[in-house]
């Protein structure tokens, strides 16, 4: 038990440095579930992205561009596609969009939760609020061009225009709102939709989801406008720093909590208990030598018949006393233990001749 701690404390320290580890390495444009990954983007590959369908027109074939600078454009003759854009259009972003319908071309606009004030009355477009936050199928209405004979996937919410000329383009059941309106501007046509579902990821094989893109790349390259969808948010100031700065402290905090888990530990300090009087002074590694020698027998006693020393008993040489021994302790352990003769036993014969016969 006293060296568990020790080795959980060892681990919390090893945690603390893979954690610190992990937060040097990774940086907001590797993460999977930041900001991106709900955002409709081509290049986001989370359930509200468009990435799937962005690789599937490239991977068919089918022309498709995407809008992040200011400056950017749609190419010639391109389906604009609108996907719940974060910041409102200025007066002139809403009629360059209107300007390209005009032109006898296909604006998409899928409605999001931020207002479109300019674009919204535009084209007298009005959002309508579901029954709840479930989804819904909803079918093409006979006659559209563009969804006539597809079953979508969609939210609860719906969309209306005031516009004249504006008709319903995907109706669900009877009484609930439309979830696609067509509004004729021009030669072209601009199609509101209520929310994003039916053209993000996660809705792409559901209904005729994969036949809309189709229906979409028919007319044209298929432009992802993005210019609008991250908000406008002051700048970080220097995420990289703090980073560092986190991992900075991490590794401070795991190297001590290793060093407490590894170092020495001497223990609480303790007062010496008093020595009772009369007692005898305690015996120390310096005084054990000479103690010993003084209670130990010589090699001139013997023992006593009797006396309990039968087995056998150690004794210190008579000429290594006990100060030589106190100064030298390895005299002790050369002298080694002295055992007495059995009486009557037969002495060997070059025992205290001075050296032992050779063997050769």
């Amino acid at each position: 038990m006293r060296r568990a701690w020790p080795i959980a404390i060892g681990l919390a320290a090893l945690a603390l440095v893979a954690a610190a580890v992990l937060a040097g390495s990774s940086g907001p444009g590797r993460r999977r579930d930041g900001p991106l990954a709900r955002l409709p983007s081509a290049e986001s590959p989370g359930p509200r992205g468009l990435a799937v369908a962005a690789a599937w027109l490239g991977a068919t074939g089918r022309p498709w561009a995407r809008l992040a600078a200011p400056e950017d454009a749609p190419p010639p003759g391109a389906t604009w596609l609108l996907v719940a854009p974060a910041r409102p259009l200025g007066e002139a972003d809403a009629a360059a969009l209107l300007a390209h319908a005009a032109r006898g071309h296909l604006v998409v606009w899928a409605m999001g939760e931020a207002p479109q004030p300019a674009l919204a009355a535009a084209l007298g477009a009005r959002w309508l609020p579901g029954r709840g936050a479930g989804e819904r199928t909803v079918a093409g209405a006979p006659g559209d061009p563009l969804l006539d004979g597809l079953t979508l996937r969609t939210g609860e919410a719906g969309v209306a225009s005031d516009r004249p000329g504006a008709r319903a383009a995907a109706t669900g059941a009877p009484g609930e709102p439309p979830a696609a309106v067509t509004v004729p501007v021009g030669r072209g046509a601009v199609l509101l939709l209520a929310g994003p579902a039916a053209l993000d990821n996660a809705h792409l094989a559901a209904g005729d989801a994969l036949s809309l893109w189709v229906r979409l790349a028919a007319r044209g390259p298929v432009a992802f406008d993005e210019r609008w969808l991250a908000p406008v948010r002051p700048a970080p100031v220097t995420p990289p720093v703090r980073a560092a700065t986190l991992a900075a402290l991490q590794a401070v905090l795991a190297a001590l909590a290793l060093l407490l888990a590894v170092g020495p530990r001497f223990g609480a300090v303790r007062r010496r208990p008093p020595r009772p009087r009369g007692a005898p002074p305690a015996t120390t590694s310096r005084r054990w030598p000479s103690s010993t020698a003084a209670a130990a027998p010589s090699r001139r006693s013997r023992p006593t018949p009797g006396g309990g020393c039968a087995a056998g008993w150690s004794g210190t040489p008579a000429s290594r006393p006990a100060s030589t021994i106190a100064r030298r302790p390895s005299a002790w352990r050369r002298a080694g233990p002295v055992r007495p003769r059995r009486s009557g036993a037969a002495r060997p014969p070059w025992r205290g001749a001075g050296r032992a016969p050779s063997s050769r």
